[in-house]
Protein backbone atom coordinates (compact mmCIF):
# COMPACT_ATOMS: atom_id res chain seq x y z
CA UNK A 1 0.00 0.00 0.00
CA UNK A 2 0.97 3.64 -0.23
CA UNK A 3 2.61 4.77 2.98
CA UNK A 4 1.07 7.52 5.05
CA UNK A 5 -2.47 7.67 3.66
CA UNK A 6 -4.22 10.74 5.06
CA UNK A 7 -7.80 10.07 6.08
CA UNK A 8 -10.15 13.02 6.62
CA UNK A 9 -13.30 14.56 5.14
CA UNK A 10 -11.47 16.38 2.35
CA UNK A 11 -9.84 13.13 1.21
CA UNK A 12 -13.17 11.32 1.57
CA UNK A 13 -14.96 13.71 -0.81
CA UNK A 14 -12.20 13.24 -3.39
CA UNK A 15 -12.24 9.46 -2.92
CA UNK A 16 -15.98 9.15 -3.61
CA UNK A 17 -15.73 11.52 -6.55
CA UNK A 18 -12.71 9.95 -8.25
CA UNK A 19 -11.85 6.48 -6.90
CA UNK A 20 -14.79 4.67 -5.29
CA UNK A 21 -16.44 3.71 -8.58
CA UNK A 22 -13.11 2.51 -9.93
CA UNK A 23 -12.64 0.27 -6.86
CA UNK A 24 -15.99 -1.46 -7.45
CA UNK A 25 -15.42 -1.66 -11.18
CA UNK A 26 -12.12 -3.43 -10.59
CA UNK A 27 -13.42 -6.01 -8.13
CA UNK A 28 -16.74 -6.79 -9.83
CA UNK A 29 -17.41 -4.84 -12.98
CA UNK A 30 -20.75 -3.24 -13.81
CA UNK A 31 -23.83 -5.27 -12.93
CA UNK A 32 -25.57 -6.88 -15.88
CA UNK A 33 -29.21 -6.01 -16.61
CA UNK A 34 -29.10 -2.98 -14.33
CA UNK A 35 -32.10 -0.79 -15.04
CA UNK A 36 -31.57 2.75 -16.22
CA UNK A 37 -29.68 4.61 -13.55
CA UNK A 38 -31.91 6.01 -10.83
CA UNK A 39 -31.64 9.80 -10.75
CA UNK A 40 -32.24 12.09 -7.84
CA UNK A 41 -34.95 14.59 -8.76
CA UNK A 42 -34.32 18.28 -8.22
CA UNK A 43 -36.98 18.21 -5.49
CA UNK A 44 -35.23 15.33 -3.70
CA UNK A 45 -31.87 17.08 -3.92
CA UNK A 46 -33.36 20.32 -2.59
CA UNK A 47 -35.03 18.45 0.28
CA UNK A 48 -31.83 16.64 1.25
CA UNK A 49 -29.82 19.88 0.99
CA UNK A 50 -32.22 21.75 3.31
CA UNK A 51 -32.29 18.83 5.73
CA UNK A 52 -28.49 18.72 5.89
CA UNK A 53 -28.31 22.42 6.69
CA UNK A 54 -30.03 21.69 10.00
CA UNK A 55 -26.61 20.43 11.16
CA UNK A 56 -23.95 21.34 8.61
CA UNK A 57 -22.82 24.55 6.93
CA UNK A 58 -23.98 25.30 3.38
CA UNK A 59 -20.60 24.25 1.98
CA UNK A 60 -20.63 20.97 3.94
CA UNK A 61 -24.22 20.31 2.82
CA UNK A 62 -23.18 20.74 -0.83
CA UNK A 63 -20.31 18.28 -0.36
CA UNK A 64 -22.68 15.84 1.31
CA UNK A 65 -25.16 16.02 -1.56
CA UNK A 66 -22.32 15.18 -3.96
CA UNK A 67 -21.37 12.31 -1.67
CA UNK A 68 -24.93 10.94 -1.79
CA UNK A 69 -25.00 11.21 -5.59
CA UNK A 70 -21.70 9.32 -5.82
CA UNK A 71 -23.08 6.60 -3.54
CA UNK A 72 -26.16 6.43 -5.79
CA UNK A 73 -23.88 5.74 -8.73
CA UNK A 74 -22.24 2.83 -6.91
CA UNK A 75 -25.62 1.34 -5.96
CA UNK A 76 -26.99 1.62 -9.48
CA UNK A 77 -23.98 0.64 -11.58
CA UNK A 78 -22.13 -1.85 -9.39
CA UNK A 79 -24.39 -3.22 -6.63
CA UNK A 80 -27.59 -3.30 -8.65
CA UNK A 81 -30.00 -4.35 -5.89
CA UNK A 82 -33.36 -2.83 -6.75
CA UNK A 83 -34.67 -0.34 -4.18
CA UNK A 84 -31.55 -0.17 -2.02
CA UNK A 85 -30.55 3.27 -3.32
CA UNK A 86 -33.83 4.69 -2.02
CA UNK A 87 -32.60 4.18 1.56
CA UNK A 88 -30.26 7.14 0.96
CA UNK A 89 -33.12 9.58 0.31
CA UNK A 90 -34.23 10.73 3.74
CA UNK A 91 -34.35 13.61 6.20
CA UNK A 92 -31.98 11.94 8.68
CA UNK A 93 -30.04 15.16 9.38
CA UNK A 94 -33.15 17.14 10.33
CA UNK A 95 -34.22 14.39 12.75
CA UNK A 96 -30.70 14.17 14.13
CA UNK A 97 -30.77 17.88 14.91
CA UNK A 98 -33.76 17.18 17.17
CA UNK A 99 -31.88 14.29 18.79
CA UNK A 100 -29.07 16.66 19.76
CA UNK A 101 -31.56 18.61 21.90
CA UNK A 102 -32.76 15.52 23.75
CA UNK A 103 -32.73 15.49 27.55
CA UNK A 104 -33.07 12.62 29.98
CA UNK A 105 -36.19 12.17 32.12
CA UNK A 106 -34.19 13.82 34.92
CA UNK A 107 -33.77 16.97 32.82
CA UNK A 108 -30.06 16.67 32.01
CA UNK A 109 -28.88 17.05 28.39
CA UNK A 110 -27.84 13.85 26.64
CA UNK A 111 -24.33 13.50 25.23
CA UNK A 112 -25.05 12.69 21.58
CA UNK A 113 -22.54 11.99 18.80
CA UNK A 114 -23.16 12.70 15.13
CA UNK A 115 -24.30 9.65 13.12
CA UNK A 116 -25.37 10.72 9.61
CA UNK A 117 -22.09 11.64 7.92
CA UNK A 118 -20.37 9.11 10.19
CA UNK A 119 -21.97 6.35 8.07
CA UNK A 120 -20.29 7.65 4.89
CA UNK A 121 -16.98 7.99 6.72
CA UNK A 122 -17.25 4.36 7.82
CA UNK A 123 -17.81 3.27 4.23
CA UNK A 124 -14.79 5.30 3.09
CA UNK A 125 -12.39 4.08 5.79
CA UNK A 126 -13.45 0.45 5.35
CA UNK A 127 -12.82 0.58 1.59
CA UNK A 128 -9.33 1.98 2.26
CA UNK A 129 -8.58 -0.86 4.68
CA UNK A 130 -9.89 -3.45 2.25
CA UNK A 131 -8.17 -2.11 -0.85
CA UNK A 132 -5.02 -0.26 0.22
CA UNK A 133 -4.25 -2.28 3.36
CA UNK A 134 -5.20 -5.58 1.65
CA UNK A 135 -7.66 -6.69 4.30
CA UNK A 136 -9.75 -8.01 1.43
CA UNK A 137 -7.14 -10.76 0.93
CA UNK A 138 -7.35 -11.61 4.64
CA UNK A 139 -11.14 -11.91 4.53
CA UNK A 140 -11.14 -13.95 1.31
CA UNK A 141 -8.64 -16.37 2.84
CA UNK A 142 -10.69 -16.59 6.03
CA UNK A 143 -13.97 -17.30 4.21
CA UNK A 144 -12.41 -19.92 1.94
CA UNK A 145 -10.58 -21.75 4.73
CA UNK A 146 -12.97 -21.52 7.68
CA UNK A 147 -15.93 -23.85 8.16
CA UNK A 148 -18.10 -21.66 10.40
CA UNK A 149 -21.72 -20.79 9.62
CA UNK A 150 -20.98 -17.41 8.01
CA UNK A 151 -18.18 -18.70 5.80
CA UNK A 152 -20.32 -21.66 4.73
CA UNK A 153 -23.27 -19.40 3.94
CA UNK A 154 -21.19 -17.14 1.69
CA UNK A 155 -19.52 -20.06 -0.09
CA UNK A 156 -22.90 -21.77 -0.56
CA UNK A 157 -24.32 -18.55 -2.05
CA UNK A 158 -21.39 -18.36 -4.48
CA UNK A 159 -21.91 -21.99 -5.54
CA UNK A 160 -25.65 -21.42 -5.97
CA UNK A 161 -25.04 -18.27 -8.03
CA UNK A 162 -22.66 -20.13 -10.33
CA UNK A 163 -25.10 -23.02 -10.70
CA UNK A 164 -28.17 -20.85 -11.41
CA UNK A 165 -26.31 -18.67 -13.89
CA UNK A 166 -25.09 -21.79 -15.70
CA UNK A 167 -21.57 -20.39 -15.77
CA UNK A 168 -19.32 -22.83 -13.94
CA UNK A 169 -16.32 -20.94 -15.25
CA UNK A 170 -17.01 -17.96 -12.96
CA UNK A 171 -14.07 -17.27 -10.65
CA UNK A 172 -15.44 -18.20 -7.20
CA UNK A 173 -12.66 -16.35 -5.39
CA UNK A 174 -13.46 -13.17 -7.31
CA UNK A 175 -17.14 -13.48 -6.39
CA UNK A 176 -16.27 -13.90 -2.70
CA UNK A 177 -14.23 -10.70 -2.93
CA UNK A 178 -17.16 -8.96 -4.62
CA UNK A 179 -19.54 -10.00 -1.84
CA UNK A 180 -17.05 -8.74 0.77
CA UNK A 181 -16.78 -5.27 -0.76
CA UNK A 182 -20.47 -4.87 -1.48
CA UNK A 183 -21.81 -6.23 1.81
CA UNK A 184 -19.33 -4.10 3.76
CA UNK A 185 -20.20 -0.94 1.79
CA UNK A 186 -23.92 -1.50 2.31
CA UNK A 187 -23.58 -2.29 6.02
CA UNK A 188 -21.41 0.79 6.63
CA UNK A 189 -23.79 3.18 4.85
CA UNK A 190 -26.87 1.91 6.71
CA UNK A 191 -25.55 0.71 10.07
CA UNK A 192 -27.16 3.62 11.95
CA UNK A 193 -30.43 4.07 10.02
CA UNK A 194 -32.34 2.86 13.09
CA UNK A 195 -30.98 5.66 15.29
CA UNK A 196 -33.89 8.07 14.57
CA UNK A 197 -36.30 5.19 15.24
CA UNK A 198 -34.76 4.59 18.67
CA UNK A 199 -35.22 8.32 19.36
CA UNK A 200 -38.86 8.16 18.25
CA UNK A 201 -39.58 5.30 20.66
CA UNK A 202 -37.96 7.21 23.52
CA UNK A 203 -40.06 10.29 22.76
CA UNK A 204 -43.24 8.20 22.51
CA UNK A 205 -42.57 6.84 25.98
CA UNK A 206 -42.16 10.37 27.33
CA UNK A 207 -45.38 11.51 25.65
CA UNK A 208 -47.32 8.57 27.09
CA UNK A 209 -46.30 9.68 30.57
CA UNK A 210 -47.97 13.04 29.97
CA UNK A 211 -51.36 12.63 31.67
CA UNK A 212 -53.58 14.80 29.40
CA UNK A 213 -52.79 12.53 26.44
CA UNK A 214 -54.22 9.46 28.18
CA UNK A 215 -56.54 7.56 25.78
CA UNK A 216 -55.78 10.07 22.99
CA UNK A 217 -52.44 8.68 21.84
CA UNK A 218 -52.40 4.97 21.07
CA UNK A 219 -49.77 3.36 23.33
CA UNK A 220 -49.12 0.64 20.73
CA UNK A 221 -46.56 2.76 18.88
CA UNK A 222 -44.12 -0.10 18.43
CA UNK A 223 -44.86 -3.29 16.50
CA UNK A 224 -44.75 -6.32 18.75
CA UNK A 225 -41.65 -8.45 18.28
CA UNK A 226 -43.52 -11.58 17.18
CA UNK A 227 -44.87 -9.74 14.11
CA UNK A 228 -41.33 -8.64 13.25
CA UNK A 229 -40.15 -12.22 13.66
CA UNK A 230 -42.94 -13.55 11.45
CA UNK A 231 -41.87 -11.24 8.61
CA UNK A 232 -38.12 -11.83 8.99
CA UNK A 233 -38.17 -15.46 10.04
CA UNK A 234 -36.39 -16.58 6.85
CA UNK A 235 -33.64 -13.95 7.12
CA UNK A 236 -30.11 -15.04 7.90
CA UNK A 237 -30.19 -12.80 10.99
CA UNK A 238 -33.14 -14.64 12.53
CA UNK A 239 -31.74 -18.02 11.47
CA UNK A 240 -28.28 -17.50 12.96
CA UNK A 241 -28.76 -15.24 15.99
CA UNK A 242 -30.69 -16.39 19.05
CA UNK A 243 -34.16 -14.89 18.68
CA UNK A 244 -34.36 -14.22 22.42
CA UNK A 245 -31.27 -12.03 22.11
CA UNK A 246 -32.78 -10.14 19.17
CA UNK A 247 -36.01 -9.63 21.10
CA UNK A 248 -34.12 -8.31 24.12
CA UNK A 249 -32.22 -5.76 21.98
CA UNK A 250 -35.42 -4.82 20.16
CA UNK A 251 -37.27 -4.17 23.41
CA UNK A 252 -34.36 -2.04 24.67
CA UNK A 253 -34.47 0.06 21.47
CA UNK A 254 -30.88 -0.90 20.61
CA UNK A 255 -30.15 1.12 17.47
CA UNK A 256 -28.03 -1.65 15.90
CA UNK A 257 -30.95 -4.07 16.17
CA UNK A 258 -33.44 -1.45 14.91
CA UNK A 259 -31.11 -0.57 12.02
CA UNK A 260 -30.79 -4.22 10.96
CA UNK A 261 -34.55 -4.83 11.18
CA UNK A 262 -35.34 -1.61 9.28
CA UNK A 263 -32.83 -2.55 6.60
CA UNK A 264 -34.24 -6.06 6.20
CA UNK A 265 -37.84 -4.80 6.17
CA UNK A 266 -36.99 -2.87 3.01
CA UNK A 267 -36.69 -6.23 1.24
CA UNK A 268 -38.84 -8.67 3.22
CA UNK A 269 -42.00 -6.57 3.67
CA UNK A 270 -42.28 -6.13 -0.11
CA UNK A 271 -41.14 -9.69 -0.80
CA UNK A 272 -38.40 -8.42 -3.14
CA UNK A 273 -35.81 -10.43 -1.19
CA UNK A 274 -37.11 -13.62 -2.85
CA UNK A 275 -36.54 -12.30 -6.36
CA UNK A 276 -32.86 -11.50 -5.74
CA UNK A 277 -30.13 -13.74 -7.13
CA UNK A 278 -28.23 -15.83 -4.54
CA UNK A 279 -25.28 -13.41 -4.67
CA UNK A 280 -27.42 -10.30 -4.15
CA UNK A 281 -29.44 -11.90 -1.38
CA UNK A 282 -26.18 -12.91 0.31
CA UNK A 283 -25.02 -9.26 0.20
CA UNK A 284 -28.25 -8.13 1.88
CA UNK A 285 -28.20 -10.86 4.54
CA UNK A 286 -24.50 -10.50 5.41
CA UNK A 287 -24.84 -6.70 5.61
CA UNK A 288 -27.82 -7.06 7.99
CA UNK A 289 -25.81 -9.31 10.31
CA UNK A 290 -22.95 -6.77 10.42
CA UNK A 291 -25.39 -3.92 11.11
CA UNK A 292 -27.00 -5.90 13.92
CA UNK A 293 -23.70 -6.85 15.55
CA UNK A 294 -22.08 -3.41 15.58
CA UNK A 295 -23.74 -2.55 18.92
CA UNK A 296 -23.01 -5.89 20.63
CA UNK A 297 -21.37 -5.56 24.04
CA UNK A 298 -18.16 -7.41 24.90
CA UNK A 299 -16.02 -7.77 28.01
CA UNK A 300 -12.60 -9.09 29.01
CA UNK A 301 -13.77 -12.71 28.70
CA UNK A 302 -15.80 -12.23 25.51
CA UNK A 303 -14.55 -10.39 22.45
CA UNK A 304 -15.36 -10.23 18.75
CA UNK A 305 -13.47 -12.82 16.70
CA UNK A 306 -12.40 -12.02 13.15
CA UNK A 307 -12.37 -15.57 11.77
CA UNK A 308 -15.99 -16.26 12.82
CA UNK A 309 -17.50 -13.29 10.97
CA UNK A 310 -14.86 -11.05 9.33
CA UNK A 311 -17.25 -8.56 7.70
CA UNK A 312 -19.06 -7.80 10.97
CA UNK A 313 -15.66 -7.55 12.64
CA UNK A 314 -14.44 -5.03 10.05
CA UNK A 315 -17.54 -2.85 10.46
CA UNK A 316 -17.14 -2.84 14.24
CA UNK A 317 -13.44 -1.91 14.03
CA UNK A 318 -14.07 0.89 11.55
CA UNK A 319 -17.02 2.16 13.60
CA UNK A 320 -14.74 2.46 16.65
CA UNK A 321 -11.92 4.03 14.62
CA UNK A 322 -14.04 6.70 12.95
CA UNK A 323 -13.20 9.61 15.20
CA UNK A 324 -12.08 12.33 12.82
CA UNK A 325 -14.38 15.36 12.54
CA UNK A 326 -17.16 13.44 14.27
CA UNK A 327 -18.61 15.83 16.79
CA UNK A 328 -20.25 15.29 20.16
CA UNK A 329 -23.01 17.75 21.09
CA UNK A 330 -23.00 19.03 24.67
CA UNK A 331 -25.49 21.63 25.89
CA UNK A 332 -24.08 24.01 28.47
CA UNK A 333 -23.57 27.61 29.53
CA UNK A 334 -19.94 27.83 28.37
CA UNK A 335 -19.30 31.28 26.90
CA UNK A 336 -16.83 32.27 24.21
CA UNK A 337 -13.29 32.88 25.42
CA UNK A 338 -11.91 36.10 23.96
CA UNK A 339 -8.18 36.77 23.68
CA UNK A 340 -7.04 40.28 24.57
CA UNK A 341 -5.07 41.83 21.70
CA UNK A 342 -3.05 43.98 24.12
CA UNK A 343 -1.68 41.49 26.66
CA UNK A 344 -2.46 38.08 25.16
CA UNK A 345 -4.60 36.95 28.10
CA UNK A 346 -8.30 36.13 27.96
CA UNK A 347 -11.22 38.39 28.77
CA UNK A 348 -13.35 36.73 31.47
CA UNK A 349 -16.68 37.55 33.14
CA UNK A 350 -16.99 38.48 36.77
CA UNK A 351 -17.96 35.79 39.23
CA UNK A 352 -21.70 36.01 38.62
CA UNK A 353 -21.03 35.99 34.87
CA UNK A 354 -23.79 38.46 34.15
CA UNK A 355 -22.42 41.94 33.57
CA UNK A 356 -18.77 42.90 33.72
CA UNK A 357 -15.98 41.33 31.65
CA UNK A 358 -12.40 42.23 32.41
CA UNK A 359 -8.83 41.53 31.34
CA UNK A 360 -5.85 41.42 33.69
CA UNK A 361 -4.32 44.31 31.76
CA UNK A 362 -7.13 46.56 33.01
CA UNK A 363 -9.52 46.69 30.07
CA UNK A 364 -13.16 46.53 31.14
CA UNK A 365 -16.21 45.48 29.14
CA UNK A 366 -19.91 45.64 30.01
CA UNK A 367 -22.38 42.99 28.91
CA UNK A 368 -25.67 44.66 27.99
CA UNK A 369 -27.69 41.66 26.82
CA UNK A 370 -30.15 40.55 29.47
CA UNK A 371 -31.51 37.46 27.68
CA UNK A 372 -29.99 34.33 29.17
CA UNK A 373 -28.96 31.44 26.95
CA UNK A 374 -27.56 27.97 26.79
CA UNK A 375 -25.10 26.97 24.11
CA UNK A 376 -24.77 23.95 21.82
CA UNK A 377 -21.13 22.91 21.90
CA UNK A 378 -20.08 20.82 18.89
CA UNK A 379 -17.06 19.04 20.33
CA UNK A 380 -14.66 17.61 17.77
CA UNK A 381 -11.11 16.87 18.91
CA UNK A 382 -9.83 14.58 16.12
CA UNK A 383 -8.45 16.13 12.93
CA UNK A 384 -7.86 12.97 10.93
CA UNK A 385 -6.30 9.55 10.74
CA UNK A 386 -3.13 8.17 9.14
CA UNK A 387 -2.81 4.68 7.65
CA UNK A 388 0.66 3.23 7.18
CA UNK A 389 2.16 -0.22 6.64
CA UNK A 390 5.58 -1.77 6.94
CA UNK A 391 6.52 -5.43 6.55
CA UNK A 392 2.91 -6.58 6.73
CA UNK A 393 2.13 -4.50 9.83
CA UNK A 394 -0.57 -1.82 9.74
CA UNK A 395 -0.12 1.33 11.82
CA UNK A 396 -3.18 3.50 12.47
CA UNK A 397 -2.58 6.92 14.01
CA UNK A 398 -5.45 9.06 15.26
CA UNK A 399 -4.59 12.76 15.17
CA UNK A 400 -6.18 14.19 18.30
CA UNK A 401 -5.74 17.96 18.59
CA UNK A 402 -3.92 18.91 21.81
CA UNK A 403 -5.21 22.48 21.90
CA UNK A 404 -8.83 21.38 21.49
CA UNK A 405 -8.35 18.87 24.30
CA UNK A 406 -7.08 21.71 26.50
CA UNK A 407 -10.03 23.88 25.56
CA UNK A 408 -12.36 20.96 26.28
CA UNK A 409 -11.25 21.00 29.93
CA UNK A 410 -13.28 24.20 30.32
CA UNK A 411 -16.58 22.49 29.53
CA UNK A 412 -16.30 18.69 29.55
CA UNK A 413 -13.61 17.02 31.66
CA UNK A 414 -14.72 13.42 31.02
CA UNK A 415 -15.08 13.18 27.22
CA UNK A 416 -11.51 11.93 26.70
CA UNK A 417 -12.03 9.32 29.44
CA UNK A 418 -14.87 7.76 27.43
CA UNK A 419 -12.93 8.01 24.15
CA UNK A 420 -9.85 6.41 25.72
CA UNK A 421 -11.92 3.56 27.18
CA UNK A 422 -13.38 2.76 23.75
CA UNK A 423 -9.97 2.82 22.07
CA UNK A 424 -8.40 0.60 24.73
CA UNK A 425 -11.18 -1.92 24.15
CA UNK A 426 -10.49 -1.69 20.42
CA UNK A 427 -6.78 -2.35 21.01
CA UNK A 428 -7.71 -5.49 22.91
CA UNK A 429 -9.98 -6.63 20.09
CA UNK A 430 -7.28 -6.10 17.43
CA UNK A 431 -4.70 -8.34 19.05
CA UNK A 432 -4.08 -12.03 18.22
CA UNK A 433 -6.69 -12.45 15.50
CA UNK A 434 -6.16 -15.29 13.04
CA UNK A 435 -5.81 -14.17 9.39
CA UNK A 436 -5.31 -10.53 10.39
CA UNK A 437 -1.93 -8.77 10.17
CA UNK A 438 -0.59 -7.02 13.26
CA UNK A 439 -2.46 -3.74 13.67
CA UNK A 440 -0.93 -1.01 15.83
CA UNK A 441 -3.12 1.79 17.14
CA UNK A 442 -1.48 5.10 18.10
CA UNK A 443 -3.04 8.19 19.67
CA UNK A 444 -2.60 10.71 22.47
CA UNK A 445 -5.54 11.63 24.67
CA UNK A 446 -5.43 13.44 28.00
CA UNK A 447 -7.38 15.64 30.39
CA UNK A 448 -4.13 16.63 32.15
CA UNK A 449 -3.18 20.21 31.10
CA UNK A 450 0.58 19.90 31.67
CA UNK A 451 0.87 16.63 29.76
CA UNK A 452 -1.15 18.08 26.89
CA UNK A 453 1.23 21.03 26.62
CA UNK A 454 4.21 18.65 26.85
CA UNK A 455 2.83 16.60 23.96
CA UNK A 456 2.11 19.76 21.99
CA UNK A 457 5.80 20.64 22.36
CA UNK A 458 6.93 17.12 21.42
CA UNK A 459 4.88 17.19 18.21
CA UNK A 460 6.39 20.51 17.16
CA UNK A 461 9.76 20.88 15.45
CA UNK A 462 10.46 23.93 17.63
CA UNK A 463 12.95 23.57 20.49
CA UNK A 464 12.77 25.03 24.01
CA UNK A 465 15.47 27.47 22.87
CA UNK A 466 13.23 28.56 19.97
CA UNK A 467 10.39 29.18 22.43
CA UNK A 468 12.68 31.27 24.65
CA UNK A 469 13.79 33.41 21.72
CA UNK A 470 10.17 33.88 20.65
CA UNK A 471 9.07 34.97 24.15
CA UNK A 472 11.96 37.45 24.33
CA UNK A 473 10.78 38.96 21.02
CA UNK A 474 7.37 39.85 22.48
CA UNK A 475 6.63 43.31 23.88
CA UNK A 476 5.14 44.81 27.02
CA UNK A 477 2.30 43.05 28.82
CA UNK A 478 2.08 40.28 26.22
CA UNK A 479 5.70 39.32 27.02
CA UNK A 480 5.05 39.50 30.78
CA UNK A 481 1.98 37.28 30.48
CA UNK A 482 3.82 34.70 28.35
CA UNK A 483 6.79 34.65 30.74
CA UNK A 484 4.45 34.12 33.70
CA UNK A 485 2.71 31.22 31.91
CA UNK A 486 5.98 29.59 30.78
CA UNK A 487 7.47 29.77 34.28
CA UNK A 488 4.28 28.37 35.83
CA UNK A 489 4.19 25.52 33.31
CA UNK A 490 7.82 24.57 33.99
CA UNK A 491 7.30 24.85 37.76
CA UNK A 492 4.27 22.52 37.66
CA UNK A 493 5.98 19.76 35.62
CA UNK A 494 7.66 17.92 38.57
CA UNK A 495 4.47 17.90 40.67
CA UNK A 496 1.92 17.70 37.86
CA UNK A 497 0.53 14.28 38.83
CA UNK A 498 -0.06 15.45 42.40
CA UNK A 499 -1.94 18.51 41.18
CA UNK A 500 -3.69 17.17 38.06
CA UNK A 501 -3.66 13.36 38.33
CA UNK A 502 -2.81 10.84 35.60
CA UNK A 503 -2.66 11.38 31.85
CA UNK A 504 -6.23 10.04 31.63
CA UNK A 505 -7.74 11.04 34.95
CA UNK A 506 -11.13 9.63 35.98
CA UNK A 507 -11.40 11.41 39.34
CA UNK A 508 -13.17 14.59 38.24
CA UNK A 509 -14.11 15.52 41.82
CA UNK A 510 -10.47 15.74 42.88
CA UNK A 511 -8.75 17.12 39.77
CA UNK A 512 -11.22 18.74 37.32
CA UNK A 513 -11.40 22.12 39.05
CA UNK A 514 -7.62 22.57 39.21
CA UNK A 515 -7.25 21.62 35.55
CA UNK A 516 -9.96 24.05 34.50
CA UNK A 517 -8.52 26.89 36.58
CA UNK A 518 -5.03 26.46 35.07
CA UNK A 519 -6.39 26.44 31.51
CA UNK A 520 -8.73 29.36 32.15
CA UNK A 521 -5.92 31.41 33.67
CA UNK A 522 -3.52 30.83 30.79
CA UNK A 523 -5.74 29.98 27.80
CA UNK A 524 -4.67 33.12 25.90
CA UNK A 525 -0.99 32.30 26.34
CA UNK A 526 -1.54 28.62 25.51
CA UNK A 527 -3.25 29.66 22.29
CA UNK A 528 -0.36 31.98 21.39
CA UNK A 529 2.11 29.16 22.06
CA UNK A 530 0.02 26.77 19.94
CA UNK A 531 0.02 29.26 17.07
CA UNK A 532 3.79 29.68 17.34
CA UNK A 533 4.41 25.92 17.39
CA UNK A 534 2.25 25.46 14.28
CA UNK A 535 3.77 28.39 12.40
CA UNK A 536 5.88 26.92 9.62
Amino acid sequence: MKKGIKVNDKEMYEFFQEKAGWVFSEIAGQEEHVRERFQLTSEAIAGIYKSLQAIYSKEEAKEEVCLIENAFGIFNYYIGIEGMEQLLVNNYAAIENEIFLEHTAQGTPKRTREHYKHQFRNAYLGLLLLKDCHLDDCIVQCIQKESGEYARYIMASVSEEMSESGRDTIDGKKMVREIIYKSYFVSALFHDIGYPLAYYFRMAEQIHQFTPFFRIVNPAVKTVFHEIKALLNNSWLFCMVDNGEIMDKYQKDDHGCLSAISFLMNFYFSGSIYSLTPKKRCIVEVAAIAIYKHTNHYNENNRMVFRLDPISYLLRVVDDLQEWQRFLVVIGETHNYLKCSACGGIVVPDRDGKRDYACKCGKQFRKITQIQNKKLNYIDICNGLDLDSNNGKIAITLDYDCYRQLELLLSDYSTVVYRNKGLEELKSMLGHQKYLPEIELNYFLSNHPIKLIEHMLEESKKSVKDIGIWIDSLKGREKEGMQEFWESYQRFIPESEIKYGKQIEKDAVKYARAAKEFVEQYLGQIYSLWEFLNDK
